[in-house]
């Protein structure tokens, strides 16, 4: 695994994220994450996980406290949202495909529309993509045509078409059958091994332990630990962290 470098690409301070209903999602949350580094970010359903991620590219607003990615402020009145998003590629629980066109398609359509690279061009990107996750044989193929672990791979190699500078994932393996969750991460470790800067939540202890630089604990809206995976796992230096263990990896 490559060691990150220096370069901060996202740097959270200070945010806090109360939602119409009156309900806390997000309480003084701080996070940085360097250039090829992979955090992963683990905790009890309602935690604020998700809604933190969606936070970094605008996907929810937030109530208190700055954002920036790649030096940008996300949550600023005149940020440049979807410049931002094709510097950031996530992948959703849900795969999010589009269904009347094929695999090959659905991985040429952004770069053609949102970059405005050619048909060649996105076409070759594409092929070599698919071949990276597996799916070389699948280009023609439509999404129903394939299974959910396929249909996450593809989601994958869609992202990284816009050729991102960050990854972020949340709980992409969640709707998968058990069979299908290691070809995913699979492709996963691969993306860490060659230094891509990853955000990821998840519920994969035995990913997180093996591929994360650092993993980061949530509970009731708040960053509650974090530490390197040998300590998080082994020794973790906090009871709310060491009960949630207990509970998961029975």
């Amino acid at each position: 695994m490559t060691e990150p470098k220096d370069e901060v690409l996202i740097d959270v301070r200070g945010v806090g994220k109360t939602f119409a209903n009156g309900v806390v999602g997000l309480k003084n949350v701080s996070l940085r994450v360097k250039r090829g580094e992979v955090v992963c970010i683990i905790g009890p359903s309602g935690s604020g996980k998700s809604t933190l991620l969606r936070t970094l590219n605008a996907l929810e607003t937030i109530t208190t406290g700055e954002i920036e990615v790649l030096g940008h402020s996300v949550h600023a009145s005149r940020a440049d949202l979807n410049r931002l998003r094709t510097h950031l590629g996530m992948v959703f629980q849900s795969f999010n495909l589009f269904p009347h066109k094929t695999v090959l398609e659905n991985l040429m359509l952004a770069p053609r529309v949102v970059v405005g690279i050619g048909e060649g061009e996105a076409r070759e990107r594409a092929e070599q993509l698919l071949a990276k996750v597996g799916l070389a044989d699948k280009a023609e193929a439509h999404p129903a045509q394939l299974s959910g672990g396929q249909q996450q791979r593809v989601a994958i190699a869609r992202a990284l078409a816009m050729q991102p500078d960050i990854m972020l994932f949340d709980e992409p393996t969640s709707a998968l059958d058990p069979e299908k969750v290691n070809e995913v991460l699979d492709v996963m470790k691969v993306l860490a091994r060659e230094g891509m800067t990853m955000c990821v939540v998840t519920h994969e202890m035995g990913f997180a332990r093996a591929v994360a630089h650092r993993v980061v604990f949530m509970e009731a809206g708040e960053v509650v630990y974090e530490d390197e995976p040998q300590r998080f796992f082994a020794a973790p230096a906090n009871e709310r962290l060491r009960a949630f263990l207990g509970q998961v990896l029975k």
